[in-house]
């Protein structure tokens, strides 16, 4: 993947640097700030608040709810996945244990949402 990457610790690091907010929001220099995000990887494990309630709260944002959410997690619990897509997300994806499984379904990731489809600013 070709894209810049971001990672946060938990549910409330990734809301803060969603809105950029707290921590995101402290940079002086302007060209430090992190752009709007093409598509949001979400563990629904996070600590703090976890990632049901962070996508649920992207996807009543105005300003966020159009980015694609992909869920990406160890839960294979029907009531999970029926929760994600219920609360607006784009695409359940198992983090698989076993590296081989897991390579092939980030790979799976990558072509489809890097490749096949058009992303807002990508054009």
């Amino acid at each position: 993947i070709t894209n810049p990457v971001f990672r946060c610790l938990d549910g409330d690091d990734a809301l803060d640097f969603l809105h950029q907010t707290n921590a995101y929001n402290e940079a002086l220099d302007e060209s430090l700030k992190v752009p709007r995000p093409a598509i949001i990887l979400l563990d629904l494990n996070l600590p703090g608040t976890d990632g049901r309630e962070v996508l649920e709260h992207i996807k009543v944002d105005e300003y966020l709810q159009t980015i694609p959410v992909v869920v990406l997690t160890t839960s294979s619990n029907p009531k999970d996945i029926e929760i994600c897509y219920q609360k607006g997300a784009n695409s359940y994806l198992l983090k698989h244990v076993n590296l081989e499984k897991f390579n092939q379904a980030i790979q799976l990731l990558n072509d489809y949402w890097f490749k096949a489809v058009v992303l807002p600013g990508s054009i």
